[in-house]
């Protein structure tokens, strides 16, 4: 029997809580309105499934504030903010005395914070300026210099965005931060067109990085532009000419113009013409030509050398010959010069005519022109 009773009693408890009534939406927001300071007059109302507030608030924040406190004790979603801000110029100013009071209270309790924050933010530079000089483990990554760069260069300002967040969390600024982080994603689409060579500039040096074209010190014709790659950055590609000049070229005009590596085979020809004249023996020009490139120092055995009659001109016939030099051994231009000056001497030795251009000047004598008729 006291059994069945203790029973029936916890059931009879267990059904009143059940039945105990839940504050509706109303009351909930009235509550949760009425602990936010700054904000008067507030009221909640249900209206066509829509929760409506309205009250007066001193600073536009409080209207935002209120909005999300209610949405946190209610749940409802569909909610009409109808708060206004006060016309009241002395509660406007008073709310605004409150907040600056507010934040210099809060500058005051950071006042500790605030060394440690710089040394976090000055550990962070200091890690960047050792990963700057630290590259083996970027050799691992990659054996492109290029790449190696970029990569080295993305880590050290990870680095320090990293040192700088954690130094506004430290400070507890973290609203600092959202409004940063909010304004640059506001800003970022008028930054993208203002920096949009920039950027561009940048994808590209990647995407070279990931090709790999050339290499430093190759010897590459860019643009128009030949010369030996320096070195290339997030932004340019650098040539040193031949005759000394420095060219930076744009990473982005690198990526879509036409590139000549002249680096990437070692073995390159070269070709030059002689004009010999029309009582030369033809067979006997060409043979020596061959013979006399063969015989040059640094030109490759294979591909043999060629010697080929391209041109019937005016006032001579003009031979073009062809060799190759492998570059990792030898200097392509000097190997060149050679080969012409070696020819040049034997052709002058075996009197194989190399006739100069013959121009013919005509000279016309003025006709007589009849005499005026006398004038009337």
């Amino acid at each position: 029997m006291p059994a069945r009773i203790a029973a029936l009693i916890l059931l009879l408890l267990t059904a009143a809580s059940f039945a105990a009534p839940v504050d509706d939406p109303e009351t909930q927001a009235a509550a949760a309105l009425a602990r936010i300071e700054g904000l008067d007059n507030e009221s909640a109302e249900m209206d066509a499934g829509a929760l409506v507030l309205t009250g007066v608030a001193d600073d536009p924040a409080i209207i935002d504030e209120a909005e999300q406190a209610v949405r946190d004790a209610t749940g409802i979603q569909d909610i009409q903010n109808d708060i206004a801000l006060t016309s009241d110029y002395a509660d406007r100013v008073r709310g605004a005395a409150t907040r600056v009071s507010a934040r210099y209270d809060r500058l005051l309790d950071a006042l500790p914070l605030i060394p440690v924050a710089i040394a976090i933010v000055l550990l962070a530079l200091l890690a960047a300026w050792i990963i700057a000089r630290w590259n083996w483990p970027f050799r691992l990554f990659s054996r492109n210099p290029f790449l190696q760069t970029i990569a080295q260069r993305f880590v050290q300002s990870m680095v320090v965005l990293f040192g700088v967040l954690l130094a506004l969390e430290i400070l507890d600024a973290t609203a600092l931060v959202g409004g940063v982080l909010g304004a640059a994603g506001v800003a970022g689409i008028a930054i993208g067109f203002a920096f949009r060579d920039l950027i561009e500039n940048y994808i590209a040096s990647i995407l070279l990085s990931l090709r790999q074209p050339f290499r430093p010190r190759d010897h590459v014709v860019i643009d128009g532009h030949e010369g030996l790659v320096t070195s290339m950055n997030s932004r340019t590609t650098v040539l040193t000419t031949f005759d000394g000049n420095v060219v930076r070229i744009p990473n982005a005009i690198v990526f879509k113009t036409t590139l000549i590596n002249y680096s990437t085979d070692p073995r390159r020809r070269f070709d030059f013409t002689v004009g010999i004249g029309y009582d030369v023996d033809l067979a006997q020009a060409v043979t020596v030509g061959t013979q006399i490139l063969a015989e040059t120092e640094g030109v490759m055995p294979d591909p043999k050398p060629l010697a080929l009659i391209t041109k019937l001109g005016d006032s001579s016939i003009t031979l073009q010959l062809f060799a190759w030099v492998d570059q990792s051994a030898h200097d392509f231009s000097k190997v060149r010069s050679a080969a012409m000056q070696r020819i040049k001497s034997e052709f002058d030795r075996l009197d194989i005519d190399m006739p100069e251009p013959i121009y013919t000047v005509k000279l016309q004598q003025p006709q007589d022109r009849p005499a005026p008729a006398p004038k009337r």
